[in-house]
Formats: C-alpha cells, sequence, structure tokens
C-alpha cells in the first residue's frame, strides 16, 4: 500500500489522485476495514508496528472527508487511540502514534468527524489524560496529553470545577517548575595514570581520543533531544494555560486564586513568564513560539487588570520588546516565505503587535 501513494496526517489525505482513488476503494470494502480493525484490536498477541501502520491508514480515512469511513467505525478508533495512549504496558512508539494520529482527528474534527463521537468518550478519560501531565510521565506523552486536552476544549465545554481544582493548578505548578537546562559539557579526557617517564604510545592515544569523541557524539546528541522534548513540553502546558484563560473557561478571579496557590509568591508567575522569555530570545522557531506564548498569556492578564502592577514593575513588556527586536527578521522571513500554515502558528500573531498591545495597556 505504501508504494501505492505517499500518506500524511498534516494533509488529511493521499497526496495524490491514485493515492485518493485507493483510499476510496479501502474505505468501500468493509473486509478491508474490517481486517484494519482486526489488527488494531489485536492487542498484545499482534505486532505493534502492524498495529501503527493499521491506525495510520484508519486515521487517514478518517480525516479524508470524501472517504465513505462509518461513524462507528470513526468513533472505535478514536476509543482505541485513547486506551492505547494512556496504556502504560504499551510500546513507546506505538503510544506516541496513538496519541499523535489522534490529535490529527482532533484537530480537523470539525470538518470530517462528528462531534457527538468525541463527546461520547470525553468524559471518562479527561481526568486520565490530565493525569499524563504528571512529572513522572515522559516529555512526550506530557505533551501530547496537554496537546489533546486543549483540543478537547474546542469540542467541549469543560468542567471548571476540574479545571480550576485539577488541571490548572497542575499545568501552573509544571510551567513553574520547568527549567532550561544549559548543553552539557564535553567530558574531559582523564589524566593518564603512568609516570612521567613512561612515553605515550601515539596510536593508544588516537584510539582513546576516537572513543572520546564517539561518546561525546552520542551524550551530546541525547542532550539535544531531551532539550527539544522539554521545549515541546513547555510550549504545550503554555498554550493550553493561554487557551484556559482566553477562552474563559474559568473566570479571571478563580486564575488568579489558583496562581495564589500554586505560586504564593509575590508576582512570582510573571517573573517566571519574563525568565522564559529570556531564555528563548535565541531566534529559533520553536522558541519563537514560546515566547509568543508568554507575551499572549501576559496581555490577556492585563486586559483581566490581573497582574497589571507585577508586570509593570517587573519589566515584563522591556523583556518582551527586547525579544521582539531579536526574533524579528525570523518572523519576517517565516511570514513572507508561507511557512506557517502548519497547526503550530509561529509568524503570526507578530510579536512587535504583541509588545504594542501591552505597551498600550501598561501605559
Amino acid at each position: 500500500m505504501a508504494r501505492c501513494s505517499k500518506w500524511s496526517l498534516q494533509s488529511g489525505a493521499p497526496e495524490w489522485t491514485g493515492g485518493r482513488r485507493l483510499a476510496h476503494e479501502i474505505s468501500y470494502s468493509e473486509q478491508a476495514v474490517s481486517n484494519l480493525e482486526r489488527i488494531l484490536d489485536q492487542g498484545n498477541t499482534g505486532s505493534h508496528q502492524l498495529q501503527m501502520r493499521a491506525m495510520e491508514i484508519l486515521a487517514e480515512l478518517a480525516l479524508d472527508s470524501s472517504a465513505n469511513l462509518a461513524t462507528e467505525t470513526k468513533e472505535n478508533l478514536i476509543n482505541k487511540q485513547l486506551q492505547i495512549f494512556l496504556d502504560e504496558g504499551k510500546e513507546e512508539d506505538l503510544r506516541v502514534t496513538a496519541g499523535k494520529t489522534l490529535l490529527a482527528l482532533l484537530s480537523k474534527t470539525t470538518r470530517t468527524i462528528s462531534v457527538v463521537c468525541i463527546m461520547r468518550i470525553y468524559n471518562p478519560i479527561v481526568d486520565q489524560v490530565t493525569e499524563m501531565l504528571d512529572a513522572k510521565n515522559k516529555a512526550i506523552y506530557r505533551t501530547i496529553a496537554a496537546e489533546i486536552l486543549e483540543n478537547f476544549f474546542a469540542l467541549h465545554t469543560m468542567d471548571k470545577n476540574h479545571v480550576k481544582n485539577t488541571l490548572l493548578p497542575k499545568v501552573r505548578a509544571e510551567v513553574l517548575t520547568s527549567k532550561k537546562k544549559p548543553p552539557s559539557e564535553a567530558p574531559e579526557r582523564q589524566a593518564s595514570k603512568g609516570s612521567g617517564d613512561i612515553e605515550e604510545n601515539p596510536l593508544q592515544d588516537d584510539e582513546e581520543n576516537q572513543r572520546l569523541e564517539h561518546k561525546v557524539h552520542i551524550n551530546s546528541s541525547e542532550q539535544n533531544e531531551k532539550q527539544a522534548a522539554m521545549l515541546e513540553l513547555k510550549e504545550a502546558l503554555l498554550s493550553l494555560t493561554l487557551v484556559i484563560f482566553d477562552k474563559l473557561i474559568i473566570s479571571a478571579e478563580d486564575f488568579d486564586e489558583v496562581a495564589q496557590k500554586v505560586a504564593p509568591g509575590e508576582g512570582e508567575f510573571v517573573a517566571k513568564l519574563k525568565t522564559i522569555v529570556e531564555e528563548n530570545s535565541d531566534g529559533t522557531a520553536n522558541s519563537l513560539r514560546i515566547v509568543k506564548l508568554c507575551g499572549q498569556i501576559a496581555v490577556t492578564m492585563m486586559r483581566g487588570s490581573q497582574y497589571f502592577a507585577h508586570l509593570k514593575d517587573q519589566k515584563f513588556v522591556e523583556t518582551l520588546s527586547k525579544a521582539s527586536r531579536i526574533t524579528c527578521n525570523l518572523e519576517s522571513c517565516m511570514l513572507f516565505a508561507g511557512t506557517d500554515g502548519g497547526a503550530k502558528k509561529t509568524a503570526t500573531p507578530l510579536l512587535s503587535d504583541l509588545v504594542k498591545e501591552a505597551e498600550a495597556l501598561v501605559a
């Protein structure tokens, strides 16, 4: 099947006519769809690689508005994706695939999937997804969980008590404790324990240098992967915070009450936002999204007269303005190059516009 078309969850459909025709043939074949569902239902008795491929194909069919995939099949797929993602006993790549394909469905639900079928499974699992935000879980799981919850907000009226008493305190606490770790230093070569009058073996030294270089390369790659994962997690948590407050899922007073419990220090949350902006003003796309989210959260708080004095006293707007000057060229390039069409918006809103709005609010 992979030879016939190139599948992409981002596009929501096969990329060329032959692939679209094949998708239609599969969706109209009860036997083909049944076989895919059977593979997905095999659980521990089947190959998780086959389960991943079956899940991806079914998700593509669900995203293709012209495919004739039954609503029941879509409901079963979503239930299975959630079940696998929340199952700690499953393989990591299978759980990640389940989470990401579910996100693809949720982000395009209004176009291709009945909101009703999403809502049928919402209430029983929202608490479980919230628990996935705990620091004991891997960063990739926590990131996907935050994005799932954010997509749920667009489809369902959240239980305000759950948001106030459980979700928001957990999200705020994670934002406050997040740190940007500096790159690890390369391990130094250990000094020879031999006496000074013993000549070194050039061949042995060369082999040792190669081993050290290989070790440094591996450690550096692992460190970069961890930092990238933590950066994505921070972005997801900030985005979830913005959605909770900006969409008025809870009132500004409730938001402030939670902030005081999680960060009892005077202006501690504002100080953390400022620190995050300072740490991520390095002119990269991922960091730019984080800076903008901090700016949007701050502007939203100022609109409701929340934290106004703290934001002004700690010169948050000045810090945001400095970040805007550093990243303005990157923003312009991304805006005019048309590279902002994915799920994560980087070029818009312009950081300079956020700065202007913030400056007007504190004037």
